[in-house]
């Protein structure tokens, strides 16, 4: 088995697509279909691979207090990005990122449903309601204690308040039919 370049101590995870040296999974990049290292050149051929959207390294700096921030996959994806330091959102589909203050935000409203979360958030979506959730992932570690709470740019809150208006919310996530 070959060894890394970067670590002789170390069995080599892949090649790079680029250079074809040998490298441990530390010191490679995913690219769509082939890993790439760290090295200046084949990082550039990497995101010529890659789509604009998915370009962004895993930790990434706030704009507004300068916290390291790690982004999920879907924050990549969205560009939009919620800093628990400074509590401000950012936006990095822009040039430079664009930093929305909490001030900036009006909470709608809260829910302890995963359901009712995934049907809202489609909804906001769907409107191009300018949203975001604090708290979802709480749910998956501690049910019951501490809600997903939805927060609207407040431009967009009465629109948001008027499609939700006839939405049947459910605390508890149960059917009221009888079987």
């Amino acid at each position: 088995m070959k060894t890394c370049e970067n670590h002789p101590n170390r069995n080599a995870y892949s090649i790079c697509h680029n250079c074809r040296k040998s490298y441990c999974e530390e010191c490679l990049n995913e690219g769509k279909e082939y890993y790439y290292c760290k090295n200046p050149e084949c990082q550039e051929v990497l995101r010529k691979e890659l789509p604009a959207e998915v370009i962004s390294s895993e930790v990434i700096a706030c704009p507004n207090c300068d916290n390291d921030l790690e982004i999920s996959e879907e924050e990549r994806i969205s560009g939009m990005v919620h800093c628990p330091e400074c509590e401000v959102l950012i936006d990095f589909n822009t040039d430079p990122p664009k930093v929305f203050h909490k001030e900036n935000y009006v909470e709608l409203f809260s829910s302890l449903n995963q359901g009712d979360i995934s049907i809202i958030k489609s909804i906001l979506e769907n409107a191009n309601i300018d949203y975001y959730v604090f708290g979802e992932n709480f749910l998956g570690a501690e049910p019951l204690i501490q809600p997903a709470r939805f927060f609207v740019n407040e431009n967009n809150l009465e629109e948001a308040k008027e499609l939700l208006k006839d939405y049947d919310f459910r605390i508890w996530g149960y059917s009221s039919n009888q079987y």
